[in-house]
């Protein structure tokens, strides 16, 4: 067993974890998704230390849950559905008023989401951070001098928890479809980014059996089966949710956030999180140009991407790139 292994059978729950947490800064938020990030220390120690006591918790406001609100108004119940309301300062012009203020009734469901890592990772960090972006253009020729050689040396521990879920060591119980196919099958799973209650929202992953797949850089004609077979089978996964096959987006990461393939299955109505043009690769589109252009499309064709100045694989580049531009610093390829 692992290290890894070992601390996903000895872990404490999230909430003993986070009754211990404190605040260090607000290192993110987003404003569109009603989501910030805080990093912090776990334990009585002071000071933090990547690895051993840090801890990133993700706070989310989530949707409102509209079938549990639709089902109060159908069972005829005589209690107010917005009697519970704690409002503050209120106003109003003619017809219409306005005002803050909290929702005290669980009638509306869970209004936040938590999410922990911990211990964090100096990446980890980095990953959540708001950061200025860098433009990368990344030719055939600096992704085998540059991306590559990074991507190749990145430990096994880092996709660990991908490994435990595959062989069911853990989340097994949140697995909704597998092809079991060692070749060409794959799992998926609600991402967690996710509640896995709102439909509207509804975010899944589908994560290959195959192991040696890092990237879509990795693909050719040979991965065709196993490409067609997620798109294929994804429906069944979403109807599960009550999402049909004409409502999905499902799409490939580049630059991933972990180097192990996986697409993203999420409802079309789902914006924001995700779907930028410099980072997602629809899954259509991905075997369309396999099939009907080149079978090795992916190791011929640049790819240009967004990169934090605070990742690592940025701070790979600038090893190789002049700072003020993609431009190689050096003719030399060995």
């Amino acid at each position: 067993m692992s290290l890894l292994d070992h601390a996903a059978d000895t872990m404490p729950s999230i909430k003993t974890l986070l009754d211990q947490f404190r605040l260090k800064e607000v290192i993110n938020e987003d404003i569109s998704s009603k989501t910030v990030w805080l990093l912090g220390t776990v334990g009585n120690t002071t000071d933090l230390v990547p690895g051993v006591n840090a801890a990133v918790v993700t706070l989310e406001r989530l949707a409102f849950d509209t079938q549990t609100i639709s089902n109060h108004a159908l069972s005829g119940s005589d209690a107010s559905l917005l009697g519970s309301l704690a409002l503050g300062s209120e106003e109003q012009n003619d017809v219409y008023s306005w005002a803050a203020g909290y929702i005290n009734s669980r009638m509306f469901g869970p209004d936040i989401r938590v999410s922990l890592i911990y211990p964090a990772t100096q990446k980890h960090i980095a990953k959540h951070q708001r950061q200025h972006r860098r433009w990368i253009t990344e030719t055939p020729r600096l992704y085998s001098l540059v991306t590559k050689p990074f991507i190749d040396a990145q430990p096994a521990s880092r996709i660990q928890w991908v490994y435990n879920i595959l062989s069911k060591k853990v989340e097994a119980d949140r697995i909704v479809y597998e092809d079991p196919d060692p070749e060409n099958g794959f799992i998926i799973l609600p991402d967690l980014k996710w509640d896995a209650s709102n439909a509207a929202s509804m975010y899944l992953v589908a994560i290959v059996h195959r192991q040696g797949l890092k990237s879509l850089r990795d693909l050719t004609d040979s991965h065709l089966p196993l490409l067609k077979n997620i798109r294929n089978k994804a429906n069944v996964a979403a109807e599960k949710y009550g999402v049909p096959h004409n409502k999905l987006r499902l799409y490939i990461h580049y630059q991933p956030s972990y180097y192990h393939l996986h697409v993203h299955i999420t409802n079309v109505d789902l914006e924001g999180r995700g779907i930028a043009a410099d980072r997602a690769h629809l899954l259509d589109t991905v075997i369309s140009n396999i099939e009907d252009i080149a079978p090795d499309y992916y190791q011929k064709v640049t790819l240009a991407y967004a990169l934090g100045s605070d990742t690592e694989l940025w701070q790979h580049w600038t090893a190789h790139l002049d700072p003020h531009s993609t431009t190689e610093s050096s003719p030399e390829t060995n």
